[in-house]
């Protein structure tokens, strides 16, 4: 071997020391670098479930349904928004919100100014998952308005760094399928707007082309018009607490699932396998929830009745073919004292799980029947692998080309 370099003495010395007197054995400049500690996660979630979730809200929309779950203790989740003022209204820590500078007044209504500004801001974005989420995640899934600009625009990017983030969690192969969106489709009346029908249409069908690829799991679609049509005329809501109590009802009938998923029933089980094959079906999924007055449940014919219009009627989307399908999943939740005295009961749950099996032709349905102290029949549905809502989008497009004086 020729001479050391000065700089490479720092690596290798000769010891003084012989081994079983064989030749002294080399020191390593190595053995005196401490050896560092994990990184500890910056929070926690404190909410139990079988999926470890991760949450990122982009735009106004996106942001309040982040909010959402982490008011239900899914503390890994972070806000970006090109608007300081959205940002404020956001109750998360002040450390778990991303300002995306995008100019005065934030995009507004512009996707490629939203997109801009989270590109150039994305190496931030990617720290913050590692910082705050940690490694110990299992699935991130990322909220946004499709017809906004902060939330609309910077969608596709934060796909791909949730995608980089998951990897540095140690998932490569099934990358794609542990990272999902949210995605909220305006009402009618935002979609008079030509720019917010154009946005929605547009980041729509990029996000179905991904779910339908299998390149995202699961696309949850929240349609905004519907769920307008099926609460707003509620007297319980208010103009000042509508869509906070909508947000609210859409994050825990997702957290539905994944804690109902580690629970044993004395019944039938829905266990972690049978709800990572929901959450992993790729396509578009959608969810529901329809209860029956114990009152109600002494009538067979009138239970059965109610069911049938109701599982389909309550499901938050519009627009969809049930029959493409590839998965489905239905939680049945009874009280106590309906389970032990109502008669014909088995008869009951089972035309529900029929019911579903039928109006999602061949999917695969995975079935739980879980008692608790509330009184009445409640039925939790999700459905996943299903195709675009060809339809619903059709009316988005038809709207994007309209011009009004």
């Amino acid at each position: 071997m020729g001479k050391l370099e000065k700089d490479e003495e720092l690596v290798v010395e000769t010891s003084q020391i012989n081994v079983n007197g064989e030749d002294s054995l080399p020191i390593l400049a190595l053995e005196d670098y401490d050896i560092p500690e994990e990184e500890e996660e910056t929070v926690e979630n404190t909410v139990g479930g079988s999926v470890r979730y991760a949450f990122v809200g982009s735009g106004q929309g996106g942001g309040r349904l982040a909010e959402a779950f982490y008011s239900l203790g899914y503390n890994k989740t972070i806000c970006v928004n090109t608007s300081p003022q959205d940002l404020h209204g956001i109750s998360i820590p002040e450390s778990q919100k991303i300002l995306l500078e995008a100019g005065a007044g934030g995009a507004g209504k512009d996707m490629l100014a939203g997109e801009d500004a989270l590109v150039k801001n994305q190496q931030h974005v990617y720290n913050a998952m590692k910082q705050i989420f940690g490694r110990h995640v299992d699935h991130v899934i990322i909220c946004a308005g499709a017809g906004g600009g902060s939330g609309g625009g910077s969608l596709i990017p934060l796909i791909m760094i949730a995608k980089k983030y998951m990897q540095f969690c140690g998932y490569v192969e099934d990358v794609d399928s542990r990272v999902g969106v949210l995605l909220t489709l305006p009402t009618n009346g935002e979609s008079t707007s030509v720019k917010v029908a154009t946005n929605s249409y547009t980041l729509a069908s990029k996000v179905s082309d991904l779910a339908e690829a299998g390149s995202v799991s699961p696309l949850l679609v929240l349609d905004n018009d519907r769920t307008q049509k099926l609460y707003g005329n509620s007297k319980k809501l208010t103009m000042k607490n509508f869509w906070p109590t909508i947000n609210a009802n859409v994050a825990t009938l997702f957290d539905i699932f994944n804690r109902v998923s580690t629970k044993h029933s004395a019944y039938t089980s829905f266990d972690p396998a049978d709800y990572q094959t929901i959450t992993r079906a790729g396509g578009h999924t959608i969810m529901g929830v329809t209860s029956i007055h114990p009152a109600k449940l002494g009538d067979e014919t009138e239970v059965f009745k109610q069911l049938k219009e109701s599982l389909g009627k309550t499901l938050l989307a519009d627009g969809f073919d049930l029959t493409t399908a590839t998965c489905a999943a239905a939680i049945i939740v009874g009280g106590k004292d309906t389970f032990e005295t109502v008669e014909g009961l088995p008869n009951i749950i089972d035309y529900a799980f029929d019911m579903l099996a039928t109006m999602t032709g061949a999917a695969t349905v995975h079935r739980g029947v879980y008692e608790d102290d509330r009184p009445g029949l409640r039925v939790y549905t999700i459905i996943s692998g299903l195709k675009r809502p060809s339809s619903r989008y059709r009316k988005l497009e038809t709207l994007s080309m309209e011009r009004y004086p």
